[in-house]
């Protein structure tokens, strides 16, 4: 008889299965957290939010005569009403029972699939929002610069990033009248200079310049969560709020700077805060936070590591406004940085959060029906089928009274690599 191989003993020998379960891609909601925490909540009902707004000064100033001369009118400040409605959202999962069966308990696996995919849900739901609102809110995830088959090529800004595998997503041509259809992301790749997703089949008439919506919307010039890009805006045309931007270009417009496709730079950044100051007076000042994409990051970053030689001020006071990595906290000129996966590639955005907030009709919460949140799927004979589906929904829309209490830096170049 030959000796004993390891063939022979397979069968007796255990396996190693590693208990625990790494993310292999991105899920952040950085913007859609830090409102949450720092911004306004209100409760509402499905009647429109109002938002009032003082927006002329009053009163006639000048000088007069006091002996008997004509004092003049006078006039009040003027005031204006926003109005914001809640968008109702939703997040789908369906699981099998073999999947429930499979997976209970320590002895058949190292996570109960349908208890963590609760958690996974509530968390990709949250990443979903967060992407939405880098958006015009219009829900445009991104602009197919180039076809080849099924694979299609983003424009930067946005790219692939605002996509996730999994998703449907709608075409609609550039104008936002036409709706393609939907179709299923495949593949995406956000990281490479390439920017690409891929469809499970691209809906019919599909052409460059085309946009890709999230599933769910209709018509023509469809509505979504008004993001960053809708609130942080110089445009004097169109609506904000139901108010006409014609009607107060001054007032509604987000203080700009355009960097012309050029780097950061700190002028950049001195330009766009004293903007803000200029815009509603040196003491109207809030508490910023500069909130970019990690490219942005990494361009103001590059800044700091490039001076030769730092000559810094004694007694503990800062050196100066550029934060040259010397303390490991990462400011712009004085200004905490919050970076985001899902943040315009091309963009610094200045948000004072005191005046963000969320008109809120139904929070984030499982859907329910009767106190059953758990609905089962039926088959095609009109039984039962051996899976179910469960439902989060949301009920809300992000507005901000202040337009000007904030500003943007956009058409930024990105670093080497990116």
């Amino acid at each position: 008889m030959p000796a004993q191989n390891n063939a022979n003993v397979v069968a007796l020998q255990l396996e190693k299965v590693r208990d625990k379960v790494p993310l292999l891609y991105e899920r952040d909601d950085i913007l859609l957290t830090m409102i949450q925490q720092r911004g306004d909540v209100e409760k509402i009902s499905n009647r429109a939010m109002r938002l009032p707004l003082q927006v002329n000064p009053g009163g006639k100033a000048g000088s007069y005569n006091a002996d008997g001369g004509d004092l003049g009118r006078g006039s009040g400040t003027q005031y204006d009403v926003a109005t914001i409605s809640p968008i109702f959202f939703r997040f789908a999962i369906e699981i099998t029972k073999l999947v429930e069966y499979a997976t209970a308990g320590r002895e058949r696996a190292v996570e109960n699939a349908a208890k963590r995919e609760v958690a996974n849900g509530m968390k990709q739901f949250r990443s979903f929002l967060d992407k939405l609102m880098q958006t015009g809110g219009n829900g445009v995830l991104g602009t197919i610069s180039a076809i080849n088959g099924t694979t299609l090529t983003m424009s930067v800004p946005s790219g692939a990033a605002l996509v996730y595998v999994g998703q449907t997503v709608q075409a609609y041509d550039t104008t936002l009248t036409t709706n393609r259809g939907t179709a299923n992301v495949t593949a995406a790749d956000p990281i490479s200079a390439t920017q690409t997703i891929t469809l499970d089949a691209n809906p019919g008439g599909l052409v460059v310049g085309d946009v890709l919506v999230h599933d769910g919307l209709s018509g023509a010039s469809p509505v979504s969560l008004f993001g960053i890009k809708y609130h942080q805006n110089n445009a004097t045309t169109g609506t904000w709020l139901n108010l006409n931007r014609a009607t107060y270009p001054v007032q509604l417009a987000t203080p700009r700077v355009n960097a012309g496709n050029a780097a950061l730079t700190p002028a950049n950044v001195r330009l766009a805060i004293n903007k803000v100051r200029k815009a509603l007076g040196i003491n109207h000042l809030g508490k910023l936070i500069a909130y970019m994409a990690v490219e942005q990051e990494h361009a103001w970053e590059n800044l700091g590591i490039t001076v030769s030689q730092i000559i810094k001020e004694g007694g503990g006071r800062d050196g100066n406004d550029l934060d040259l990595l010397f303390s490991g906290r990462k400011t712009m000129s004085g200004i905490p940085i919050k970076s985001s996966v899902n943040a315009d590639q091309t963009r610094v955005d200045f948000l004072d959060l005191s005046h963000w907030g969320r008109a809120v009709l139904k929070d984030i919460d499982f859907f329910e029906v009767n106190g059953n949140t758990v609905f089962p799927i039926y088959g095609a004979s009109g039984g039962l089928a051996a899976s179910y589906i469960f439902y989060f929904d949301l009920a809300m829309q992000v507005w901000s009274d202040s337009p000007r209490s904030g500003a943007y830096i956009d058409t930024l170049a990105r670093p080497s690599g990116y």
